[in-house]
């Protein structure tokens, strides 16, 4: 007899951490890593963010990707892009969730000789490991339950309330069911799971939004005539060297007040204007290819990209025709209205459904 779960969460990143963290009702987490799909091509384009110190994993696919103006990206394990990201979060709108996520993660208010990075946001901080003596920033993947590891392959509509799955794992392809699923998948592994479910179909077109984003360097520490409504994120040469290196400790505060000495600034800048990146897949070739004409030049060059569609209609909207108990929470399903980090929509996002999932009588 098959075992159905009441809820099956797909991926280990941010959003199923907070996910797992509110939902009471019963659940599973499957999460991939790159040895289950070791045997499919490897896809060097997509992992452009992997720096000296990050742990490394690579990208394999079935399906290939033609970009020229864009760039994206990859993050095949455990615990997403927390492996790889700086943590900062914009705690502005989050009320009683934060207090709530306080008790899990320690929320770092950003300075320059704490964290190397500032703004003049004053909602800004960094998201690091509570109890951290090093104060490292914040990696979800130690605080997941019910977990185990398997590639989602498709997955398929059996009736209103029972959909199946196909997951890849260490041992051959095994089958999941489950009432509710929830897809916490990053945009590329999305693509490919809705391919290979016959979701996505031949010169189907898929679209994203970022906001516009650009970096400086100066030798002093504020940029002048930026609009208000900008986001500028800054770095000092400590926190420079943290992000080019990947470290994810902070430098002790001495050695970071030396390195501060030195008068260089990097300076993101996410401006209010959302550009866009459209795709189109085509089924004989086996690729996703972008649409020059109609992609922005270095689309995707701050990571934060979001609002994915297909054929103009959004993803989350596409999906809730097929089957109103297929739910979304990464990146992908949000539209993320202001300029910046995104970790707050995804909160946002992962503990609003997380209410809704728990009003459900079962």
């Amino acid at each position: 007899m098959k075992k159905i779960f009441k809820n099956i969460i797909i991926g280990s990143g941010f959003s199923a951490f907070i996910l797992n963290k509110f939902l009471k009702k019963d659940f599973l987490v499957i999460t991939t890593n790159d040895t289950l799909i070791g045997n499919f091509p490897k896809r060097k384009m997509l992992t452009p963010h992997l720096r000296f110190l990050d742990k490394k994993f690579s990208s394999y696919g079935i399906f290939n990707y033609s970009l020229n103006n864009s760039i994206l990206h990859d993050t095949v394990i455990h615990g997403g892009n927390t492996n790889l990201w700086g943590g900062i979060c914009n705690v502005r709108g989050l009320g009683n969730n934060l207090k709530n996520l306080e008790k899990i993660i320690k929320f770092k208010k950003i300075s320059i000789n704490d964290t190397g990075s500032y703004s003049k946001n004053n909602f800004l901080y960094q998201m690091q490991n509570k109890n951290s003596k090093t104060e490292s920033i914040f990696n979800c993947s130690e605080y997941f339950k019910n977990l185990i590891y398997g590639h989602l392959i498709s997955l398929k509509i059996e009736n209103k309330n029972l959909i199946s799955l196909r997951v890849q794992k260490q041992k051959g392809v095994q089958q999941f069911y489950c009432r509710k699923l929830i897809l916490a998948l990053n945009t590329t592994q999305l693509i490919e799971v809705l391919i290979n479910s016959k979701l996505i179909n031949d010169q189907d077109k898929i679209s994203l939004n970022e906001h516009q984003f650009k970096t400086k360097i100066s030798f002093t520490p504020y940029l002048t005539n930026q609009k208000k409504n900008n986001v500028i994120l800054s770095y000092s040469l400590s926190g420079i060297l943290k992000h080019t290196l990947g470290k994810k400790q902070n430098f002790n505060k001495y050695f970071s007040s030396f390195l501060n000495l030195f008068p260089l600034f990097y300076h993101q800048i996410f401006f209010k204007k959302k550009i866009s990146a459209n795709y189109r897949f085509y089924e004989s070739e086996m690729t996703i290819n972008e649409i020059p004409n109609k992609t922005a030049n270095n689309f995707g060059k701050s990571v934060h990209y979001f609002n994915m569609k297909l054929n103009n209609t959004e993803i989350e909207k596409f999906l809730n025709k097929k089957n109103k108990n297929i739910f979304g929470i990464s990146s992908p399903f949000i539209t993320n209205k202001e300029p910046g980090p995104i970790s707050n929509s995804l909160i946002e996002k992962s503990i609003s459904l997380s209410k809704k999932l728990n009003l459900i009588k079962t």
